[in-house]
C-alpha cells in the first residue's frame, strides 16, 4: 500500500512540477523533496526522469484529459458542456494546457515523448470528434482540429496578456461558428 501511495505522490508532484516549470526546467530534487523520499527510492519506481515524464503523460495528462472529455460525451448536452469547459479553462489551467505545454517543449527533442504525446492528442481529438458526431456537426474531424487549434491559441493568448474578455470572445466566436 505504501509503495503505491509513494508512486502516486511521485506522479502528482512530478505533474505539478513539469506543468509549472516544464520537463527540462524541472528539478528532480524538488520533486523528491516534495514527496519526502531520496533518489534511490525514486529509482524503485522510475529508472529515470524521462521514464517519470512518460508516466506523467500517460497517467496524469492523458487520464485527466480523456476522463474529462468522456464525461462530456456521456452528457445529453455535450456540446454545451464542452463549451462551458472551454470557457472555464483559464480558471482550471493556470499554466496553460498541460498536453500542449509538454508537446511544445518535448516533441522535437525526444521521439518517445513525441510518440506518446501524439497518441494522447489523437485521443483528445477523437473525443471531440465523437461529441461533434453526437451533435450532428458536419465535417467533425476538420471541425475538431479547428476547435482544438482555436482553443489552444486563445488559451495561449490569454496567458500572455491575462485578458479574460479576449479569451471569452474567442471561445464565443468559436462556439458560434460551430453552431451555425
Amino acid at each position: 500500500m505504501k509503495k503505491i501511495n509513494t508512486r502516486e505522490r511521485l506522479l502528482d508532484s512530478a505533474f505539478e512540477t513539469f506543468y509549472k516549470h516544464g520537463f527540462q526546467g524541472a528539478n528532480i530534487a524538488t520533486i523528491l523533496s516534495d514527496v519526502g523520499i531520496n533518489k534511490g527510492s525514486m529509482y524503485h519506481f522510475f529508472k529515470s526522469k524521462k521514464e517519470l515524464g512518460l508516466a506523467v503523460i500517460k497517467e496524469r495528462i492523458e487520464k485527466k484529459l480523456v476522463d474529462k472529455y468522456i464525461k462530456i460525451l456521456s452528457n445529453e448536452t455535450s456540446l454545451h458542456l464542452l463549451f462551458e469547459t472551454l470557457k472555464n479553462a483559464p480558471n482550471t489551467l493556470p499554466f496553460g494546457c498541460p498536453l500542449n505545454k509538454m508537446s511544445q517543449e518535448m516533441i522535437y527533442i525526444d521521439n518517445d515523448f513525441k510518440k506518446l504525446l501524439t497518441e494522447v492528442y489523437k485521443e483528445f481529438e477523437t473525443c471531440i470528434i465523437k461529441i461533434f458526431i453526437q451533435e450532428k456537426i458536419k465535417d467533425p474531424s476538420v471541425k475538431a482540429r479547428y476547435l482544438i487549434s482555436t482553443y489552444e491559441g486563445a488559451l495561449m493568448i490569454y496567458h500572455l496578456n491575462q485578458n479574460l474578455n479576449t479569451y471569452k470572445e474567442s471561445i464565443q466566436l468559436l462556439e458560434q461558428s460551430l453552431s451555425a
